[in-house]
């Protein structure tokens, strides 16, 4: 499956499956120079090359690229780091070259590079010609995306059997160019269980439904939202968010002397004002209600705390969003021990080193958001140009077609009100999460440049639209 996504370990594990199933190591390594030299031939006319080849298997790669283009009379140098030149000789071969394939180090790199080979992918990247990179670009790390030092800015890289999770993953997702991810020829059952996913609507989007000729606004998946008068537009960008998005009925409930505020600027929300913690406790366990968002748009006091966790031992399915994570900086025991598996936290980064700050020496995000999921016993999003959402089982999916204008106030106000909605409309909230990060990229890619958050809500209609279609074509 295109969206499925390996680790380095994953990928040693597929390669020793296909040893033991007959596949000589030799025979992986000549049809993954094959898939190599389709792409060079697909982008490329006939261009003087120049090979860095490593020591290991992806250095074996490179020499078959180079025998398979020989073959074909392009004219080809290797370099190889057993034999390295001088580095002058190594610019002038750059200077003379069209072309460059980095085959130095792939998957298998768990070490830092040595300075020779620094300065090499220094020189490298200062000829400023087109690379492609085998496997994934030397420097970059497999799992995480991390950059060492210094690493190939890849105009093309390929890779075999899934792509890697390294692949979509900031800082490396910026300099692996575009991705061609080449089979093999191995059958399914040779890969390792797959618990990564690149998001897609393969994923979730057979658990979405259409409204049906009976529903009512009851029957189409009521939700809550809690408010505070701190930053009403939030609220606004929220509620609008989960009515566009399938909620037959918002309630958005708030302080009685707060009900202005919301009613003055309220369409088809109902906005009920709150006089004490029983009227509180009662509109939160009120079963009409089939999903709960609250933090958006409210500051973390101890209040916000302690409502956050009347909502919580309710056990409904619910979204804690922005102050309702920060409310809890210092005291994450007292939240780990109130969390449910039907809770969604939506921390950013900095969100999150309050929440999680004895994982903050963990530099791979997916690690970050597993371990974090573990030990929340709810569903992580960690969110970003590259969101990552993780489940307490280990599941985990890497978000990619969100583009850098969702980068401004409110958006994540907008992320919040989709994911209560999908909530409500009975959507596990692992699916529900990655759903809504997915449409809200979705939504900001049709809109394109000048976005703000208000024009995601005018995008949703058409992203459902087209999911429906989707779901149309598939059954």
């Amino acid at each position: 499956m295109q969206n499925e996504l390996l680790t380095a370990e994953g990928v040693k594990e597929t390669e020793l499956s296909a040893t033991a199933a007959g596949i000589s190591e030799h025979d992986l390594m000549e049809r993954a120079g094959k898939g190599v030299v389709e792409v060079i031939l697909e982008k490329f006319s006939s261009s003087s090359v120049l090979i860095f080849c490593g020591l290991g298997k992806n250095g074996g790669d490179g020499k078959i690229v180079a025998r398979l283009l020989q073959e074909k009379g392009w004219p080809v140098e290797v370099v190889s780091l057993s034999n390295l030149p001088a580095f002058e000789e190594i610019e002038t071969l750059l200077s003379q070259a069209d072309l460059i394939v980095d085959a130095l180090f792939g998957t298998g790199l768990s070490r830092p590079l040595e300075e020779d080979v620094l300065k090499l992918i220094s020189i490298i990247n200062a000829a400023s010609k087109p690379v492609v990179s085998i496997d994934i670009p030397t420097g970059i790390e497999t799992n995480s995306g991390a950059c060492s030092a210094e690493w190939i800015h890849a105009t093309y890289t390929v890779t075999f059997f899934r792509a890697r999770t390294g692949h979509y993953l900031l800082p490396g997702r910026e300099y692996r160019g575009e991705l061609f991810v080449k089979d093999l020829g191995l059958p399914n059952h040779l890969l390792p269980p797959i618990t990564n996913y690149l998001n897609s609507p393969s994923l979730w989007n057979d658990s979405l439904n259409d409204p049906q000729p009976h529903d009512h606004k009851y029957d189409r998946s009521p939700c809550l939202i809690v408010a505070t008068g701190c930053m009403p537009g939030a609220i606004r960008l929220a509620s609008l968010a989960a009515r566009r998005a399938g909620a037959g009925l918002v309630r958005v409930m708030c302080k009685r002397e707060e009900y202005a505020l919301f009613a003055t600027t309220a369409w088809g929300e109902i906005i009920t004002p709150v006089t004490s913690a029983e009227d509180f406790l009662k509109w939160t366990e009120d079963t009409h209600f089939r999903a709960v968002l609250w933090g958006t748009g409210t500051y973390p006091h101890d209040s916000t705390r302690e409502q956050a966790i009347t909502i919580l031992l309710t056990k409904k399915p619910c979204v804690l969003d922005g102050g309702a994570l920060s409310s809890f900086e210092g005291k994450t025991s007292e939240l780990t021990s109130h969390l449910h598996e039907n809770v969604i936290l939506t921390p950013h980064e900095g969100e999150f080193l309050r929440l999680f700050p004895h994982l903050a020496f963990l530099k791979n995000k997916t690690e970050k958001a597993l371990k974090a999921a573990a030990e929340a016993g709810a569903i992580i999003v960690l969110k970003g140009y590259d969101t990552v959402i993780a489940s307490p089982q280990g599941d985990l999916v890497i978000n990619a077609n969100a583009p850098t204008t969702l980068a401004t106030a409110g958006t994540g106000d907008v992320l919040a009100g989709l994911m209560a909605s999908l909530l409500a409309q009975g959507l596990p909230p692992f699916q529900a999460a990655a759903a809504a990060v997915w449409m809200h990229g979705e939504m900001a890619n049709h809109k394109g440049l000048g976005l703000i958050a208000e024009d995601l809500l005018g995008e949703i209609p058409s992203v459902l639209q087209m999911l429906s279609k989707m779901r149309g074509v598939n059954r």
